[in-house]
């Protein structure tokens, strides 16, 4: 898979990312990590903006369960039903974001009712670190539709 030419296509979908500077340094099919720049994200104290910290937490589960869906060759519509961001230390670097399926058996039954039923939902972390480690953590029901 292609991932510059999927963060093409994803920065023409949700504009919002080619502002947040966001890259995909690695997809491997369960991982998934969003690198950002302090300098596209930065608040007037010089830390990583809360909103750009939700909005990137948001994206790399999203692009996460859009890749995998992808490479399985599921065509669908992917939205976000809930989002709870904990900031736990102020973001002073460029930082990154990492989120992985739960378990296989999750994604497993996740993908199964998706067949079954023509929707299903998960939820996925996304862990943001920067220089000092952890600095927040976004978690997030994601809503997936089976496109006919």
């Amino acid at each position: 898979m292609d991932l510059e030419q999927e963060l093409i296509y994803i920065q023409q979908h949700i504009p919002i990312t080619a502002h947040l500077g966001v890259d995909i340094s690695l997809f491997d099919g369960d991982k998934i990590i969003v690198t950002a720049p302090l300098e596209s994200n930065k608040n007037l104290h010089g830390t990583a903006f809360g909103g750009s910290q939700a909005a990137i937490g948001i994206l790399t589960g999203w692009a996460l369960i859009y890749l995998t869906l992808k490479q399985l060759g599921i065509t669908n519509d992917l939205v976000i039903q809930k989002s709870i961001y904990d900031f736990k230390k102020p973001v002073t670097a460029d930082f990154t974001a990492t989120c992985s399926f739960p378990s296989e058996d999750e994604l497993a039954l996740f993908l199964n009712i998706l067949k079954e039923k023509g929707k299903a939902r998960i939820t996925l972390i996304a862990e943001i670190e920067s220089e000092f480690g952890q600095c927040g953590r976004h978690e997030g029901l994601y809503v997936v539709f089976l496109k006919k």
